[in-house]
């Protein structure tokens, strides 16, 4: 195993591994992914992942058998849906990663001390500009068209959450963790991410320590750019909400129990609540639309700027509450708000895939930039089948959200472990056939019974998928 050292992003990195030269760095080519264009030579072939490399330091000094793109393929195959995980059974992947590197397979070596000194040495950034090389594929794919929709914001939906992952108690400081009732002392990393409900795929915002509040990290999108959050109640901070607002986008959460807010207008209610404190009055009826201050009434407390709408039903003897920064009521009816909400559940489904599909929480590496490059090498395995996904889809005219993504998942993996599927062609494996073979594989994968939700959220959302998901090239 690596033995744990500090973070390899921020210290010099030994001879090994080198950068680019500062004047100098190399330049990657536009994406232009339209039509029938092969999507995975475009996107992912050698030059770009060396390129890549050498942005980042993850460059060889000189070549060796364990190159930064053979590397790179070893640690990405091995993330896929499997069993346990360990540096020997990493050899089991060695020999397609020579082919995807375009190498000869007669070379296929691997020593346990040249893996550990990758995971502990070779610079995680490198993983994370290849992940976010793919999201930009991944975004031009989709389209960046959308249609106009009755309920527009739907379209800009961006759910927002963390998730944990234990590691090696070693690395307990750079990771510590909460004190829990079973244990004191104990590691584990807070995975970040908004991840934007029609594009499948998630944005990885930071990667930190489990004690680290979701708060302290910032998600917001550029000023001027739409967006709805929706997030828990990890995230309920007045200014973030007036931020939100006063950047002209919109949120929606549940309401914290402890909140007391200022009743300023009621839209489905009493009239006699006006100027009361949620915790003075008694709800009543099928659903409430209030007008409200989320600010307590303490001097000392926190104050919140701007005013928001608080809106509930009763669902089995409770009332559910939530807060929005949407003031059209005409559109965002009651029932439509938490409607929205429940959509949150996606992003624990994306949770679930990753920890239980793929093997984000086997960490091999005992080292911080070692379960670095581990959780980015499962997400880049995501956002590949993904990328194949939305090709399949195309294929078989069939909305992507209904494509199961664990099937995926594991189809991918398994077809790529097929290394009778890699043709190679000079020193580059031949991708046209790869990724024919791939489409092929996860368009025969029967898609999953459409979910069941709202009339008025279907219908915005059959809009969404409706359109053909990969955008035709101009005509000449």
């Amino acid at each position: 195993m690596d033995t744990p050292p500090s973070d390899a992003a921020t210290q010099p990195v030994r001879r090994r591994f080198r950068g680019a030269r500062p004047a100098d760095p190399p330049a990657l080519p536009l994406l232009d992914l339209r039509g029938e264009r092969e999507t995975l030579a475009e996107v992912l072939p050698n030059a770009t992942l060396e390129a890549l490399a050498t942005q980042t330091q993850a460059q060889d000094q000189r070549k060796r058998k364990l190159t930064c793109v053979v590397f790179f393929w070893l640690l990405v195959l091995a993330m896929g849906p499997g069993g346990p995980l360990s540096l020997s059974s990493l050899v089991s992947f060695l020999v397609v990663a020579y082919v995807m590197a375009g190498l000869s397979v007669a070379a296929a070596t691997l020593s346990r001390q040249a893996l550990s000194e990758n995971l502990k040495l070779r610079p995680w950034p490198f993983f994370e500009a290849v992940l976010n090389h793919l999201l930009v594929a991944y975004a031009s794919l989709v389209g960046a068209s959308t249609p106009t929709l009755d309920l527009e914001l739907i379209q800009h939906l961006t759910l927002v959450d963390a998730s944990v992952l234990r590691v090696a108690d070693r690395l307990i400081q750079v990771f510590p963790g909460h004190k829990t009732g079973r244990k004191a002392d104990w590691a584990a990393v807070k995975l970040h991410t908004a991840f934007r409900l029609f594009r499948s795929v998630p944005q990885v915002l930071a990667v930190t320590a489990e004690k680290v509040n979701e708060k302290s990290v910032d998600f917001l999108r550029p000023v001027g750019e739409k967006a709805l959050y929706v997030f828990d109640l990890g995230y309920w901070k007045y200014e973030l909400f007036d931020q939100i607002i006063d950047q002209k986008q919109h949120f929606i959460s549940r309401l914290r129990a402890d909140c007391n807010p200022l009743i300023k207008e009621v839209y489905l209610g009493c009239q006699e609540w006006v100027g009361k404190r949620l915790k003075e009055i008694t709800l009543c009826g099928k659903e409430v639309d209030l007008l409200v201050n989320l600010s307590s009434a303490g001097a000392a407390n926190p104050k919140m700027t701007h005013d928001v709408r608080l809106v509930g039903q009763p669902v089995a003897g409770d009332w559910h509450l939530y807060v929005t920064s949407i003031l059209d009521r005409v559109v965002y009816v009651v029932s439509l708000i938490g409607q929205i909400y429940a959509l949150r559940w996606q992003i624990e489904i994306f949770f679930r895939d990753l920890k239980c599909v793929l093997r984000i929480e086997n960490f091999i590496a005992t080292s911080e930039n070692g379960v670095r490059l581990q959780i980015y090498a499962a997400l880049i395995f995501y956002v590949l089948t993904h990328i194949v996904m939305l090709k399949a889809a195309q294929r078989v005219q069939t909305p992507v959200e209904q494509m199961s993504v664990p099937k995926c998942l594991t189809a991918m993996s398994q077809a790529l472990l097929q290394t009778t599927a890699l043709v190679i062609k000079g020193r580059e494996p031949d991708w046209a056939t790869l990724e024919e073979r791939l489409v092929a594989i996860i368009a025969a994968i029967h898609p999953r019974p459409k979910r069941k939700l709202p009339s008025r959220l279907a219908q915005a959302v059959s809009v969404l998928l409706a359109p053909a998901i990969i955008p035709a090239a101009a005509p000449p």
